[in-house]
């Protein structure tokens, strides 16, 4: 299995490989690379998909302190290097969305595209910050985790119970206390909407129409405040994770989106 290393920090990551353009993705909280299989499947082998785990998700292992996307973003381009890639598109879900806009903002030259999926670019408020605290205290600490599960389930999956079982089951099994510092980056994000003008590179926007992580507004104000502004693309039906829910609209999008890209 392929491993970066940034310090003590071991970064999972698969490679579809190929010649074709990289796309580095990131996924959401509690989710881990699995989740960008329909993306493989369409998308390969005209480009080649780099899926990283995330600390605290999937077979990345951390030395348990705190980090910030900003920490996130530095184990992204840490793959990248290990791959011996120079010009990449960067992009996520949620959680993974927060980690590729601070990827451009490190890297701008070496980011070809950016692809946001149900994210902002301001801080969390301290209204959110509690509801946040008190799902992610129920899910590390609960001795019957089921209904948190479901929760979270319908929350991050929504669509049907058969779409959401795989993931509740590996949830069932896993060590859940895993994502508590995952949770703090998430909830303790700064700000980063009055430098987002500095992204220039093309940019996909996206939200799940049922995303109750995110609103509407905050996502089309990351969307105005790029560089190059862009509209913001409204998955219907879909939730937070619409790259696996509603792959087929979503898989249009994205190859419309890189096929545009100059090469």
């Amino acid at each position: 299995m392929p491993f970066a290393s940034r310090g003590s920090v071991k970064i999972h990551y698969t490679d579809t490989g190929g010649p074709g353009p990289a796309v580095v993705l990131g996924h959401g909280l509690f989710m881990d690379e699995e989740m960008f299989a329909p993306q493989r499947d369409a998308l390969t082998p005209d480009y080649r998909l780099i899926a990283i785990d995330s600390r605290g998700h999937g077979l990345t292992e951390d030395d348990d302190t705190p980090f910030s996307y900003w920490d996130l973003a530095r184990d992204a381009w840490a793959v990248v290097d290990e791959l011996g890639l120079d010009r990449v598109v960067v992009g996520g879900v949620g959680h993974g969305g927060y980690t590729a806009v601070r990827m451009a903002l490190l890297a701008q030259p070496r980011v070809a595209g950016l692809i946001v999926v149900g994210c902002g670019g301001a801080a969390m408020t301290p209204q959110r910050r509690a509801g946040y605290r008190e799902v992610l205290d129920l899910w590390t600490s609960s001795a019957a985790p089921g209904p948190t599960i479901k929760m979270v389930g319908s929350l991050m999956i929504g669509s049907t119970v058969a779409d959401q079982r795989p993931w509740r089951e590996k949830w069932a099994a896993a060590p859940r206390d895993r994502i508590r510092l995952a949770g703090e980056c998430l909830v303790n994000r700064d700000s980063v909407v009055e430098l987002l003008g500095d992204i220039h590179c093309p940019a996909l926007v996206m939200r799940g129409l049922a995303d109750q992580a995110i609103s509407a507004e905050l996502v089309e104000e990351l969307a105005a405040a790029l560089g190059n502004p862009t509209p913001v693309h409204t998955i219907s039906a879909a939730a937070m994770t619409p790259t696996l829910t509603h792959p087929d609209e979503v898989n249009a999008l994205l190859r419309d989106f890189l096929d545009a890209l100059p090469s």
